[in-house]
């Protein structure tokens, strides 16, 4: 097996026709056919059913195809870190906060260090930042939240306060001015992020500390973008659990209201720098390490 066999049966699972696969590869109908065949036989299993009017993957063929996809993003990876024109990139995984939040002050002050290097920033929720790391398919990243993997470290850099967000209408005036408990808040509307968010985890870890599971929640949507968020929290669709360093322009401004949980003992969360501790950082992306650690000090 090699991964020019695995570019071919990605491309004929993707593809569903030995034809449009050789064309997209660029090699003749019968290659493919001969590669595919050998893949079998060297794995002493069928991967796919061929019939005149179509073909389908085995349930081998959808495991290998999982595999398969994951080996080839490696290998991209592999070509990335070391091809010329990569020497001078760091690609940086970030969730929703820490990437409006925490990143732009790093960024600025790392071209200043290093002005030919190219900054990738790659953003997704916390768990998958973690996986991308943990999997070296980023260089750094920063999240919202620890999570238990054998190839990740972690260090906190930012101390970040949870409040009560609402719209600021004459009602939650009101309620803001009868200081709710965690209790009494847990009862209103609920805007959620999706599984997987520091956000959503902490959200989910304040309602417990009351007894409230997720699902017990008034939750009127679930969405994966922090901006969406409050953007429906200021014209009234729901309220949320919030970054308070998120929203404190919105908060300055007026335009949404935010009651403290002073009594939760879940408010507080860090965010952390998260690095693949298995790999010998290239010395530009230890400096960018670094830099976000120290940012932890300010």
């Amino acid at each position: 097996m090699d991964f020019k066999q695995l570019e071919i049966f990605v491309a004929l699972v993707q593809n569903e026709s030995f034809s449009i696969a050789a064309k997209e590869l660029g090699i003749s109908q019968p290659t493919v056919s001969l590669q595919i065949k050998q893949l079998e036989e060297e794995l002493d299993t069928a991967l796919f059913i061929r019939s005149t009017r179509e073909l389908k993957v085995t349930e081998a063929g959808i495991l290998l195809y999982k595999e398969a996809k994951t080996l080839l993003t490696k290998r991209d990876r592999v070509m990335e870190k070391f091809g010329e024109k990569n020497q001078n990139r760091i690609v940086v995984g970030v969730s929703k906060i820490p990437a409006s939040y925490i990143l732009p002050k790093i960024l600025l002050d790392y071209r200043k260090m290093h002005p030919n290097i190219s900054v990738v920033i790659k953003e997704t929720n916390s768990v998958q930042t973690i996986k991308k790391v943990s999997d070296y398919l980023v260089d750094l990243g920063i999240v919202g939240m620890e999570k238990a993997d054998e190839n990740c470290d972690f260090a906190p850099i930012f101390e970040d306060e949870f409040v009560f967000i609402c719209p600021n209408t004459e009602y939650y005036r009101k309620l803001k001015d009868s200081n709710p408990t965690v209790a009494d808040l847990v009862k209103e509307p609920f805007i959620s992020r999706e599984q997987g968010s520091g956000i959503r985890n902490k959200m989910d870890a304040i309602a417990k500390e009351v007894g409230v599971n997720h699902e017990d929640l008034d939750v009127v949507l679930t969405v994966n973008d922090d901006m969406l968020v409050k953007k429906l929290v200021k014209i009234g669709v729901g309220t949320s659990f919030f970054s308070k360093v998120a929203v404190e322009d919105m908060i300055e401004d007026g335009s949404m209201l935010a009651i403290p949980i002073t009594e939760s003992k879940e408010r507080y969360r860090n965010l952390y720098a998260c690095w693949n501790k298995k790999v010998t950082l290239p010395k530009h992306v230890s400096d960018f390490l670094d830099l976000i650690l120290k940012s932890g000090d300010r």
